[in-house]
């Protein structure tokens, strides 16, 4: 009798167990969300945001939240279209991966080799010479940008110095330029040595660097709505943003390219992320640290990196338009991504999202750890 019953107490014991860690795991579950939401609305509290959107890929779970009103008083979705801003370099930089691959370029040759039509003795300081492994890490010693100035910037006039500004424009410029250190020397943020990259890439694929974003990146990642829209696109298609005074600020996605001038959704995004944690030869050579600490920051291929040698490596980029934020970053090693938009823009709010998108992170470790013991 004591063991025929033996059999049905264990199981009846074994299914009170499994619905207790069921239980368990919906809790965390619980948890990690409500704790998300928590800090996303802190975050809106504050009015370091009016809307804010997430994604979060974690291996095959994806987790997406909208918080929020537009200017229009609708809720954004998966669909609303945003700027990136500089999140578009971490575009260019996979593209000169696949470059690399293709043997269209090599890392560490002059880049006047690529350039036509004039010698440019001036890309060069001290028998340095400037190569991709400088233009990718901003230490070429190129100036922030050609087409304004800080005192434009100040004076809130980008928009109509860049809607003027030519290609012609630019090569005349960089004629003349007097780089402000040694290539390698010194790392300076960079738009005009981005756009320098984008140039080349054109020339030696003979292709507009748009198809190439698009034949080497979204059509592999499967993002349909990653784009260069130009000044005669639906304009309210594209969220308008605000600055710190709650003032709408114009568009400047129209006027960028290959320095900031993408924009997408939450839902092409996350395909973006996916691709990124894929094993594809071009990402895992974007991913190369090529500048910095292997400890502490470092760069890559237009990413910045961190604490790139250890379980936890990170690679991330802000982006900032004239009225949206943005903070996108990977963990390689632990298959996991995240990336917030919000649409203003403030001198903190990049370093908000970063504060935000690392009490995010955290939450979903601690999550991901209890799920292993349980």
């Amino acid at each position: 009798m004591n063991r025929l019953m033996i059999k049905p107490i264990s199981f009846l014991l074994l299914i009170s167990l499994m619905i207790v860690l069921v239980s368990c795991n919906n809790l965390d579950a619980i948890n990690f969300e409500s704790n998300t939401k928590a800090d996303i609305d802190e975050f809106i509290d504050e009015k370091t945001g009016q809307v804010v959107s997430i994604s979060i890929v974690d291996e095959d779970n994806i987790y997406q939240y909208h918080f929020g009103k537009l200017n229009n008083g609708s809720t954004p979705n998966n669909q609303t279209v945003y700027e990136l801003a500089s999140i578009t370099k971490t575009y260019t930089g996979l593209v000169v991966a696949k470059a690399i691959l293709d043997r269209k370029i090599e890392l560490n040759t002059d880049i006047r080799h690529y350039l036509k039509n004039n010698e440019y003795e001036n890309l060069e300081l001290s028998n340095k010479y400037i190569t991709f492994r400088h233009l990718i890490t901003h230490t070429s010693g190129l100036p922030k940008d050609f087409a304004y100035s800080e005192e434009d910037a100040a004076k809130g006039i980008i928009v109509e110095k860049l809607s003027k500004y030519s290609r012609d424009k630019y090569f005349e410029d960089l004629e003349k330029v007097k780089l402000n250190s040694v290539p390698g020397a010194q790392y300076q943020y960079s738009n005009a040595g981005t756009k320098l990259v984008a140039y080349i890439l054109e020339s030696v694929y003979k292709k507009p660097f748009e198809l190439l974003v698009s034949e080497i990146i979204t059509t592999n990642s499967g993002e349909k709505s990653t784009e260069f829209r130009s000044i005669n696109y639906e304009q309210d298609e594209i969220t308008i943003g605000i600055n710190k005074y709650g003032e709408r600020m114009p568009l400047l996605s129209p006027y960028s390219w290959a320095e900031g001038g993408l924009t997408s959704t939450v839902e092409s995004v996350t395909s973006y992320i996916q691709h990124q944690l894929s094993s594809s030869s071009e990402v895992t050579l974007s991913h190369k640290l090529l500048d910095g600490n292997k400890s502490g920051h470092g760069r890559a291929f237009f990413w910045n990196t961190y604490n790139y040698n250890s379980s936890e490596q990170m690679l991330y980029h802000s982006g900032g338009s004239l009225g949206t934020s943005s903070w996108l970053a990977l963990y390689p090693k632990k298959k996991m991504g995240i990336f917030i938009i919000t649409n203003i823009s403030t001198k903190s709010a990049q370093e908000e999202l970063n504060i935000l998108s690392n009490k995010i992170v955290d939450n979903l470790m601690a999550y991901n750890k209890q799920i292993n013991q349980d």
